[in-house]
């Protein structure tokens, strides 16, 4: 095990000491000559370089989508003048919500500066620098507060340009190190720094924000910094392999992508390299991932702890910049939902853009380009397999299946393998609830109950989390196996037709012997499931169960669906003699559960000597009228 564990991680410091824009021998291990050596040395090094200054100076008054973008930036920075300062107040065991309005805030007033070189907002910026920097500490035993604030400060820092009072740079200086650099190196609060989610690209990308910025003044502690960076990012990265699909669903993407390009930026200006971080396997091909991700109902597939609201966010808008940049593919920036993400962005300072500078250097950067259209359906394999089936750009039914298998001992996972959303008319019809508000739910069942992801969980009490409140299938009424992993089967495309399969086997291991789930599209109005099944001495029932708001009519072989003046019908073709049944869940079983108006399952039951006697197998198909 030790010899191919050594073996991998030779592969990969190879891999990226490749793809570097600059030689570095020390790739695993930069040194503090390399760090001297390579350290931008004049003007502000974090993104927005005295170069990208220059380019954007000249794009914000003749480019109209920059013009715009500087002026959302601009009202924010005025508005952000008479509001109270940040206090340090912790939501339960979070201080979260208040270092990312810092970044906001700080990020904001400093781009804005470093533009207009307006006074008044240097000392904005200077106000809120001595405020948070002031604070007993950034609360580092939940360190994503720690490596967010990391970077807020230190863009603060480095987009005034040099500006600020010599007494406020030391402070600042030393409240990196103090706040931010010290925790990271203690054992403590450091857990992070090797995970493989989202937290690594989180804490790593404030961290070596940090790093650059004290590195003037302590050059082998930024070595340091930056060289465990390089060693333990790609242990999250390779969640993006092998297609693009991250495993922790859309709003994770968003989040674990964000500071994985705050990273790659930050490498780029200071060092002008990222250490191939950027052509990580599947990392950029996770914009088309994402894009595919979104129904003809503008919703999202909202898998695990997912919002539904599609891409029409600023925030995923101006993530998308960058991969349109690096691919030349205008396809992923939408000028004009760029622009109508925008109106509709709140100005009052409290809500303002955390790339706030960031995305001004890529639309600097930005030149139009073709746009190639996105494939009808998508296949992303890994830890957390999905596919999507859909009717294209010109569908006039507005087809879409978003389907997937994984496991729910995953991070931020639910018990959900085998089950799908579904989008027909530009109606979601069936729903995956998604999100749920942790704080809230701590406080009912505890930090360890929401997260602990064991069979015996607390966790899997809720609706929101368990199979019960999921497309999928239930057997014997009992919980999936929380450790069951169900790959991707296979995948293949027929014109419009395509069909793919997951292996449930693991996720029903003691109460089936086997299980497998096909999608097949039969029409352009149409969908069949099938669930091949062989039965144990364990199984007593099956249930087939698909979540739904719409309301529900039981008619003879299946359920009529109504929704927003559409109809869908669930109809069960194999085996006949089932039971059907329409389960409101609202309210929902727990007072804590999520409430969803108008939620039910739809549920066809069978019991055991059905099935021994037709087949073990069940097929449902969704088709309009």
């Amino acid at each position: 095990m030790k010899s191919i564990l050594a073996l991998l991680l030779l592969t990969l410091s190879i891999s990226l000491a490749s793809v570097a824009q600059k030689p570095v021998s020390e790739t695993r291990d930069v040194t503090v000559t390399w760090v001297k050596q390579n350290l931008r040395n004049n003007g502000p090094k974090l993104i927005l370089t005295a170069e990208s200054l220059a380019q954007i100076k000249k794009v914000v008054k003749k480019d109209e989508t920059a013009k715009a973008y500087y002026g959302y930036l601009y009202k924010n920075a005025v508005a952000l003048l008479d509001v109270a300062v940040l206090e340090r107040k912790l939501e339960g065991r979070r201080l979260l919500g208040v270092s990312r309005q810092a970044i906001a805030r700080i990020g904001t007033l400093a781009a804005v500066y470093a533009i207009s070189k307006e006074k008044r907002f240097l000392d904005r910026v200077n106000t809120e620098l001595l405020n948070v920097c002031n604070f007993s500490d950034w609360n580092p035993s939940h360190f994503l507060d720690v490596g967010e604030m990391a970077y807020g400060v230190s863009i603060g820092l480095d987009w005034t340009l040099g500006d600020l009072p010599e007494s406020t740079i030391r402070l600042v200086k030393d409240a990196l190190i103090s706040k931010a650099i010290e925790p990271s190196l203690n054992e403590k609060f450091n857990g992070w720094v090797k995970v493989d989610n989202n937290w690594n690209q989180v804490c790593h990308g404030g961290i070596t924000s940090a790093a650059v910025m004290i590195a003037d003044q302590d050059p082998a502690l930024a070595a340091q910094l930056i060289s465990r960076m390089i060693q333990n990012i790609p242990r999250a990265l390779r969640a993006y392999g092998p297609d693009g699909a991250y495993p922790e669903g859309a709003s994770y993407w968003s989040y674990g992508t964000s500071y994985t390009l705050i990273t790659i930026n930050v490498l780029e200006s200071a060092f002008g390299t990222d250490f191939g971080i950027s052509n990580t396997s599947g990392f950029v091909n996770s914009a088309l991932f994402v894009k595919k991700l979104v129904g003809s109902s503008g919703l999202y597939f909202n898998y695990f702890d997912s919002g539904s609201s599609g891409d029409d966010g600023l925030e995923n808008q101006e993530l998308l910049l960058w991969f349109a940049n690096r691919t030349n593919n205008d396809v992923y920036f939408n000028k004009e939902k760029f622009l109508g993400a925008l109106a509709r962005s709140d100005t009052s300072g409290y809500n303002s853009s955390k790339f706030n500078g960031m995305v001004l250097a890529w639309l600097a950067k930005h030149k139009k380009s073709m746009v190639n259209q996105l494939p009808a359906n998508y296949k992303g394999d890994g830890i957390n397999p999905i596919v999507v089936f859909g009717g294209g750009k010109t569908d006039p039914n507005g087809y879409f299946l978003g389907a997937k298998g994984g496991a729910a001992n995953l991070n931020h996972g639910n018990m959900d393998a085998g089950s799908f959303v579904f989008d027909l008319y530009g109606v979601r019809w069936s729903v995956d609830l998604g999100m749920q508000n942790y704080f809230e739910l701590e406080q009912a069942i505890g930090v360890n109950g929401l997260w602990d992801s064991n069979q015996q969980s607390k966790r899997w009490t809720l609706l929101s989390k368990n199979n019960f409140g999921h497309s999928t299938l239930t057997v014997n009424d009992e919980l999936h196996l929380a450790k069951g992993f169900a790959p991707l089967s296979y995948y293949k495309e027929k014109g419009n037709r395509p069909q793919a399969g997951f292996d449930l086997s693991a996720v029903f291991k003691g109460q089936l012997k086997s299980a497998k789930r096909d999608f097949k599209r039969t029409g352009d109005q149409s969908l069949e499931i099938t669930d091949i099944l062989e039965l144990s001495e364990q199984t007593k029932s099956v249930t087939w169960a698909m979540m739904t708001q719409a309301d529900a009519e039981i008619i003879e072989g299946g359920v009529l669906l109504k929704q927003k003046g559409k109809n869908l019908k669930v109809m069960i073709k194999q085996p006949e003699g089932v039971l059907i049944m329409v389960v409101s869940e609202n309210p929902p079983p727990l007072d804590y559960d999520m409430k969803v108006e108008n939620l039910k399952r739809v549920e066809f039951k069978f019991p055991v000597e059905l099935l021994k006697n037709k087949g073990q197998k069940i097929v449902v198909e969704l088709k309009g009228p």
